[in-house]
């Protein structure tokens, strides 16, 4: 049984892949055929290894809200390729959703009728975040990560990359909108922030950012469609999967 999900509920799974590795053989069998030829073309079998987990994570925690077994789960994919449940089913076509993995974790966000999106990330020490945040970010955002202490400067990097990472995939939009294109607005009384269109200056109410807490050098974000929400956090567990 999944933990009850409302309309203003958001609940954020985070695993730690390296715990799941003895589950391997039971996460692989869950794949459809298309994702079993995908995590074939990974060139190194460290990538194949937690493609085959996080999506086996995805669709084990997915069938504990649409009451389907996870490896009869089927996917369909919108314009800019991002994944929504296909099925008749009322669950189904109410339950949103978004997976994200970096390293060793994944991320997992499920909603009831609205849109969601999470990104995570493995921090690196020696990420150039300067020279990053000049290329792909805003103006304003660059110049915060610029101006930054050296302690502050990395974190606060990755703050804004998951979070414009999660507000691109939870619109379903790609790349067809640069990162450049809107700014991150931080709260610094919350985690949560707003979204503003650099081209026009208007923020974006239909949609809210929050960082999320995980681990130490474990930066998330999770992006909201709508107003009157709440985050649940869980931790993936063996009986998570089961």
């Amino acid at each position: 049984m999944s933990p009850p999900l409302s309309r203003q509920d958001v609940h954020v799974w985070f695993c730690d892949l390296t715990r799941c590795g003895k589950d391997r053989t039971a996460l692989a069998a869950l794949l459809s055929s298309d994702e079993q030829t995908r995590a074939a073309r990974f060139a190194f079998e460290r990538d194949r290894h937690r493609f085959i987990l996080s999506h086996g994570v995805l669709r084990a925690i997915l069938s504990r809200y649409i009451d389907q077994e996870a490896a009869e789960i089927e996917f369909a994919t919108g314009t800019y390729g991002k994944p929504t449940l296909n099925g008749s089913s009322d669950a189904a076509q109410e339950i949103q959703f978004s997976l994200s993995h970096s390293g060793e974790y994944a991320l997992v966000a499920v909603a009831c009728g609205r849109a969601v999106g999470v990104d995570v990330e493995a921090c690196r020490p020696e990420v150039e975040a300067i020279k990053l945040a000049e290329r792909f970010f805003a103006a304003g955002e660059s110049r915060h990560v610029a101006q930054a202490s050296d302690d502050a400067r990395q974190r606060l990097f990755y703050r804004y990359w998951t979070a414009k990472e999660a507000y691109v995939k939870g619109r379903g939009i790609g790349l067809s909108l640069g990162l450049d294109r809107f700014e991150i607005l931080f709260d610094e009384q919350s985690p949560l922030a707003q979204v503003r269109v650099t081209d026009t200056g208007a923020l974006d109410t239909n949609w809210h950012v929050q960082s999320l807490s995980l681990d130490a050098h474990v930066a998330g974000a999770l992006a909201v469609e709508g107003e009157a929400w709440r985050v649940q956090m869980f931790h993936v567990s063996e009986s998570s999967l089961r």
